[in-house]
């Protein structure tokens, strides 16, 4: 109640009635007490028959995508809902929830909106909240829809199609049998014909182009499988929120593994944030799902990657992808160590890239000691990444100009069904 003090003015004016017998003072007390009366009557039915409903159609995007939700407001009472508050208390949402409309008796209100993520994550929205009172402003009430839905927003990605992955295991310039073993294995290339090949292996349109035999080379289906290793050790991290390494490397780990189940190889996923996390090899549909929701999520922990290569050794004829911003070398032993007959790649991160001072000097020195193949990313290509959702940011403030223009000419963007 707004007016703690009309209950006791009305009673007042009761006594003075009775008192007086004056009818003016009665027609006060009914003037305020039927206010009263109908104030209750009126937030009791909007209890009772006022809910609202939001409905997200997307369980998962990228990040700077459009994710659509409908908002229905629907009153099935018998007095209509001159104004009521819709709230949105979610601690994850950048823009929470803040809208007022009105509804009609037996009928609903529905609007349509955008939300636009910048940040990677898991999002919340709800639970919801009314506000809504009768139209002397006599009462207030508030009703609480608990029900949520979540929103995963995945990193960006990019295309790395150049980037050329070396590939582990038993190559095609070795012998092999017949039958079970053959049919695991799968093209690799071509090269010229060595006396002794099987007649099996030529490629007869590549031999008629190069006037000369030439074979297939093949590779064993086990060593086109990936192994991505990503490195949140916080301490050889630099760089803040969206500019760091930390997140060039989640963005650079989701590049390749998109890249690797389009290549149809099983991919499988390793980090170490606040705990270990190890996605198996695989090539099936909820793959990308898993790989995806974990870097949606990951944070920066406190293990070193020397520990991450040493709690998972990739399995024989894989190749390892390692994706780090260290500047310590001893994960470098470890990982030519843990290989077993697989092959290893590093993808560095440069601390400097991103304000940090570490040199990665004695790292890309070990490397070639190893004859690891390693490749330095730009710290650039992370603002390539997000050249999209700077699109979209520019797409976003174009339509709300729009909006804006039309929403002083015509009503909200409400659709109201009576």
């Amino acid at each position: 109640m707004n007016l703690p003090l009309l209950p006791i003015l009305a009673i007042i004016l009761g006594i003075l009635y009775v008192l007086t017998n004056f009818k003016g003072w009665l027609i006060f007390f009914i003037g305020t007490g039927g206010a009263w009366l109908i104030a209750w009557l009126w937030v009791r039915s909007i209890r009772k028959n006022l809910s609202v409903e939001r409905k997200v159609n997307l369980a998962w995007a990228t990040v700077g995508e459009s994710v659509p939700e409908q908002v229905k407001l629907t009153n099935q009472g018998w007095l209509p809902v001159v104004w009521v508050e819709i709230t949105d208390d979610s601690p994850t949402m950048q823009s929470p929830l803040r809208m007022v409309s009105d509804v009609g008796h037996h009928a609903y209100r529905m609007r349509n909106l955008s939300h636009r993520f910048t940040r990677r994550g898991l999002y919340k929205l709800g639970p919801t909240h009314l506000r809504c009172g009768d139209p002397f402003g006599i009462y207030t009430i508030r009703l609480d829809d608990p029900h949520t839905s979540t929103i995963l927003i995945t990193p960006p990605v990019l295309p790395l199609t150049q980037l050329r992955i070396p590939t582990g295991g038993w190559m095609g310039d070795e012998r092999y049998r017949r039958g079970f073993i053959e049919r695991n294995f799968n093209p690799a290339g071509l090269r010229n014909y060595v006396p002794g090949d099987s007649l099996r292996r030529i490629h007869w349109r590549a031999s008629a182009h190069f006037d000369t035999l030439i074979v297939r080379q093949f590779e064993s289906a086990s060593s086109r499988d990936w192994w991505i290793f990503v490195d949140l050790n916080q301490a050889d991290q630099a760089g803040l929120g969206e500019h760091s390494t930390l997140e060039f490397s989640i963005v650079l780990a989701a590049s390749l593994a998109l890249r690797g189940l389009r290549e149809y190889r099983k991919v499988g996923l390793v980090l170490a944030g606040p705990q270990f996390v190890w996605l198996q090899p695989s090539a099936d549909m909820l793959q990308r799902w898993r790989i995806m929701r974990t870097l949606a999520m990951a944070n920066a922990g406190s293990h070193p990657l020397h520990d991450l290569l040493v709690q998972k050794p990739v399995d024989r004829a894989g190749t390892s992808i390692i994706i780090t911003p260290s500047s310590n070398p001893i994960w470098v032993a470890t990982a030519n160590r843990q290989r077993k007959g697989g092959s290893s790649m590093a993808v560095l991160v440069d601390p400097a890239d991103f304000g940090g001072k570490a040199d990665q000097s004695r790292v890309v020195s070990a490397l070639s000691q190893n004859r690891i193949p390693y490749i330095r990313m730009p710290g650039s290509l992370l603002e390539e990444a997000y050249s999209t959702l700077d699109l979209a940011r520019h797409r976003q403030i174009t339509s709300a100009e729009a909006g804006k223009r039309y929403l002083q000419q015509e009503r909200p963007n409400w659709l109201n069904m009576e």
